[in-house]
């Protein structure tokens, strides 16, 4: 079990790489060189890591939104990278696979956890041996699939909760989170939307009466 100032350290550092990875969704800033979009990046960073009275600028945020789960800090990091490295594409969904299983899951655990019938996943999380084999094979088939970036989330999700990183014991707070979840749900129905309006474009006048 980690300890509650390493819980701290790490909650705080996960909200530091998050809002680094906000001002991505500019257009100026996706515009701007790589070596200068990195530094923007990392000053963003340390920016909301300086102490503003007893805590630091990240910490206050923290007490609104709690840790973030594993896969929101895989997005963000994954999105700082493809920025580094000179293919910023926040205002696409870079994964809509991923996107889109995270969005069935947030529909799925939810309404049920706030009592939306009789059964609540929520309680799977607390170590059911089913859900994390689940999990397993869900991951094996992002891998057989070329989906890494799922499988890769899925196995730090579980290690981290393996080895007690946040101060919740639940399975599912290190998979999702609010935050992510309405990411995912935008980004799907974003997504949704704009190859229907492509088919309507592309679609003979007939077949449009």
């Amino acid at each position: 079990m980690t300890s509650p100032v390493s819980t701290d350290l790490t909650g705080l550092a996960g909200l530091a790489l998050a809002l680094a990875a906000l001002p991505l969704a500019i257009p100026a800033v996706r515009r701007l060189p790589p070596f200068r979009r990195a530094l923007l990046l990392a000053t963003v960073a340390a920016i909301v890591l300086v102490p503003f009275g007893p805590l630091p600028w990240a910490a206050y945020v923290r007490g609104v939104t709690g840790d973030l789960s594993i896969t929101t800090l895989v997005l963000c990091g994954g999105a700082i990278l493809r920025s580094i490295a000179g293919r910023p594409k926040a205002d696409e969904p870079p994964q809509l696979w991923g996107l889109t299983l995270i969005a069935v899951a947030a529909l799925a655990l939810y309404p049920m956890a706030l009592g939306v019938g009789r059964f609540d996943p929520y309680r799977l999380g607390y170590g059911s041996p089913w859900f994390v084999g689940g999990l397993l094979a869900v991951a094996l088939a992002a891998w057989q699939f070329r989906r890494p970036e799922i499988a890769g989330s899925l196995a730090l999700a579980t290690l981290a909760w393996t080895l007690d990183w946040y101060e919740s014991t639940n399975l599912w707070d290190y998979l999702l989170d609010p935050l992510v979840s309405f990411y995912a749900l935008g980004a799907v129905t974003r997504s949704g939307f704009g190859r229907l309006g492509r088919a309507g474009r592309r679609a003979p006048p007939a077949a449009r009466v």
